[in-house]
């Protein structure tokens, strides 16, 4: 009996004995485990490089959109363009001259030396207009004389006909342009071609005549004179 007493004793003793070393153990382990959190802040402290890429790199792609494209000067072109426009409609060009308006009813090359209107009779005022390079020349004269009606007052074109400033009469050509009057032709003088118009006005106020003498490379500039005549 002290014999099964004692063997239970050891037993016992050899049961604390496993346990408290099995206890010990697991403490040993947990011991050695509890560090293993500790690297996760550590490694959770990297996220402190995401501000470091963060960094105004995102703020520096403004930058992209520099005035570099602000600066496109697409305005100069159109105002390069601007000054296109240069001819003026009262200065038209005719074969190498320039009319202007003058202050009777027609147009007159610019540059040529002008004669102001003065009485030459009673019934009669001229004006004239020359060109300082060559013979070429314009006439203009206002008649007030009632010798150019008929008796009934109507337009006598026979003494409007033997009244023209032609060198030799009667002109070469003479027709009547309904609405004004006579549109003529005389011989060619001094190596000009010499053409005028004649606007006729009611009784008793005569008429106002235009003439003009010019080389024939220039009868073109002679017409615009005279189809502008009013």
């Amino acid at each position: 009996m002290p014999n099964a007493r004692s063997r239970l004793k050891t037993a016992s003793l050899v049961a604390c004995v496993v346990l408290a070393a099995g206890g010990g153990l697991l403490l040993v382990r947990h011991h050695h485990r509890a560090p293993a959190p500790g690297p996760h802040p550590v490694a959770s402290a990297t996220p402190t490089l995401p501000p470091a890429s963060v960094t105004p790199t995102a703020a520096v792609s403004p930058t992209v959109s520099l005035p570099v494209r602000s600066p496109s000067p697409t305005p100069s072109r159109s105002a390069a363009t601007a000054p296109t426009p240069s001819a003026s409609p009262t200065s038209p060009l005719f074969h190498g001259v320039t009319l202007i308006d003058g202050p009777y009813g027609f147009q007159v090359p610019q540059g040529w030396t002008a004669t102001p209107l003065v009485s030459t009779s009673p019934t009669s005022q001229a004006a004239h207009w020359t060109d300082p390079a060559s013979p070429a020349r314009i006439d203009y004269l206002i008649v007030t004389s009632t010798a150019v009606y008929s008796i009934d007052h109507t337009v006598n074109l026979g003494a409007i006909e033997a009244a023209l400033p032609c060198q030799h009469l009667p002109p070469t050509s003479f027709t009547y342009v309904p609405g004004k009057g006579p549109r003529y032709t005389c011989a060619p003088q001094g190596g000009l071609n010499v053409g005028g118009m004649v606007l006729v006005k009611p009784y008793p106020q005569g008429f106002r005549l235009l003439q003009v003498s010019m080389p024939a490379a220039q009868d073109a500039v002679a017409a615009q004179i005279l189809a502008g005549f009013h």
